[in-house]
């Protein structure tokens, strides 16, 4: 094999085997997909049981929601604040728990109440226009005889979004 041709074959080597390291490192970094940063807490009653409910009121953060989480604490959850009344869906990609969502509306009456099984990219929308979606653990809702009607009683810091 001339020099030439020996140079251009490692430089093409080269180039190879660079772009396969930074193709498995970015597979990598992202095997485990978007992980929330730290939210604040509020403190919300849903009917008379207290509940700290880390805010979700912006875009990015409404999308990744709980994905990636492996757990969720005993009277924890996600408060989802959207920018308008509307019908709003969740799914479950990325999800590793199961949970429950409520949704309620601008009052923060509960519209219906969804469990949601880990992992599927099932569609769980509200039954009418909602402003709030919590996200608990899945059976919380049920054990504690909370249905369709139940008040979320929101601080004010909770009812605002961000960009």
């Amino acid at each position: 094999m001339h020099f030439d041709q020996m140079n251009n074959h490692r430089a093409t080597f080269r180039l190879t085997l660079a772009a396969t390291a930074l193709g498995l490192a970015a597979c990598i970094s992202n095997a485990a997909g978007p992980v929330q940063a730290q939210l604040p807490i509020v403190q919300l009653h849903v009917g008379e049981h207290v509940v700290k409910a880390e805010l979700a009121n912006s875009d990015l953060t409404r999308q990744i929601g709980l994905m990636n989480r492996q757990n969720l604490g005993k009277n924890a959850g996600m408060l989802f604040v959207f920018k308008h009344s509307e019908t709003q869906c969740m799914w479950m990609k990325n999800t590793l728990i199961d949970l429950d969502v409520a949704f309620a509306d601008s009052n923060g009456v509960i519209l219906n109440i969804e469990p949601m099984k880990a992992g599927t990219a099932d569609i769980h929308c509200s039954s009418g226009s909602a402003r709030f979606a919590l996200e608990m653990n899945q059976g919380w809702f049920l054990k504690l005889g909370i249905e369709a009607g139940e008040q979320l009683h929101l601080p004010e810091q909770a009812k605002d979004t961000q960009p």
